[in-house]
């Protein structure tokens, strides 16, 4: 049989990390010399990628041309979006890229809170005074039965004032996800946090293969005294609760603005801070160190891994009860001296700047797993 023809599903026309993913994806395979194709999900068929993807190399398919030599790869968000191609392209054929694992339609993911079990918050060797523990808060699952998938579209829907047929939309896509699931495909992780998800929930292995960020040229830049920035749509009650406490720092947003003047704010910046439930590797902690700027993170989702997000242990804030009051200090210790937080942090921009490296090693390995 001749080699196979490779398709990716994407919300095409939406500008998130997601998308861009996809279709580096698509650009990593077609590199390679195969074939390769976005296809649009169900709700988004007929848009193009967003213009700032045009970097890569793609084309947009609208349809899987022969199925039975095809490979297919779906998001975990929402698999109904992709049930025609799920319904032809051979299971064993098939991959699940688990690249956002709290955003799944799948309320076992969708709650899923990292441990020990999951991988470890301290790099290995290190030896913490107190044992490590789960992060604070979080919704807990209902079971997998009928009623309790209403009951959890029910919950969801409210969120956004969503009615029954809202609600009944949800149940369907939920049980339609976790059906695709539970069927033999086979999985990618964006992270070690969705590699653990897989194995320690699902019982199944996945492969880790991390998109890279995407690097600009953004000319000099001047940096700023006492400025922090953070990510404004994952956690800005949590910022604001902390300016209070540093009444000399300005708390900044980052978010609306196009890629590259985001960076350019990146740059200037004196720190960076992850707030935020992080439903995968997260670019803005990478993008912030490898243009300069030092990061201090809470350990939520997949910060919790030290495997995710490297950072010595100091700018590593457990999210625990009274986690304001050490991410006050690490902000401080940060703010007076930021030369010292970026030798510091040296080893973890390293890690950055080698991330093309590693994604390419894993894209070869990927595909030779679907070759066979």
């Amino acid at each position: 049989m001749s080699a196979p023809t490779f398709y990716v599903a994407s919300p095409l026309g939406e500008r998130t990390a997601g998308p861009e993913l996809l279709t580096q994806l698509v650009d990593a395979v077609r590199r390679r010399g195969f074939e390769a194709y976005l296809i649009p999900m169900w709700t988004y068929r007929g848009r193009r990628n967003h213009p700032e993807y045009d970097r890569y190399d793609f084309e947009v398919a609208d349809r899987i041309a022969n199925p039975d030599n095809a490979v297919l790869v779906v998001p975990e968000v929402s698999p109904i979006e992709s049930w025609r191609e799920l319904a032809t392209v051979p299971r064993e054929r098939t991959w699940m890229g688990w690249f956002s694992v709290n955003n799944s339609a799948d309320p076992r993911a969708r709650y899923y809170k990292p441990s020990e079990a999951t991988g470890s918050m301290y790099p290995p060797g290190f030896t913490p005074t107190t044992p490590p523990q789960p992060p604070t808060g979080g919704q807990q699952p209902l079971g997998s039965s009928l009623p309790d998938l209403w009951r959890e579209a029910r919950r969801r829907t409210a969120e956004f004032g969503g009615g029954l047929r809202a609600a009944a939309v949800q149940t369907v896509s939920m049980r339609y996800a976790r059906k695709v699931i539970e069927s033999p495909i086979r999985f990618i992780a964006q992270s070690y946090y969705a590699q653990g998800f897989c194995r320690e929930v699902l019982g199944r292995d996945a492969l880790v293969m991390t998109d890279p960020m995407r690097v600009v040229e953004i000319g000099p830049v001047r940096k700023e005294r006492n400025v922090v920035l953070f990510n404004q749509v994952k956690a800005s009650s949590h910022a604001e609760a902390l300016a209070q406490r540093l009444p000399d720092v300005e708390f900044r947003p980052l978010g609306g603005k196009p890629y590259d003047d985001a960076m350019r704010d990146l740059a200037s910046a004196t720190l960076y801070i992850e707030l935020g439930h992080l439903p995968g590797r997260d670019r803005l902690p990478r993008e912030a160190a490898f243009y300069g700027t030092p990061v201090v993170t809470l350990c939520r989702g997949a910060g919790y891994l030290w495997a995710d997000v490297p950072l010595p242990v100091e700018d590593r804030i457990p999210y625990l009860d009274g986690w304001e009051t050490p991410m006050v200090e690490a902000i401080r210790r940060v703010v007076d001296d930021p030369q010292a937080a970026l030798e510091r942090q040296a080893s973890y921009r390293d890690w950055v700047v080698h991330e093309p490296e590693r994604y390419e090693h894993a894209v070869d390995e990927w595909i030779e797993l679907a070759l066979n």
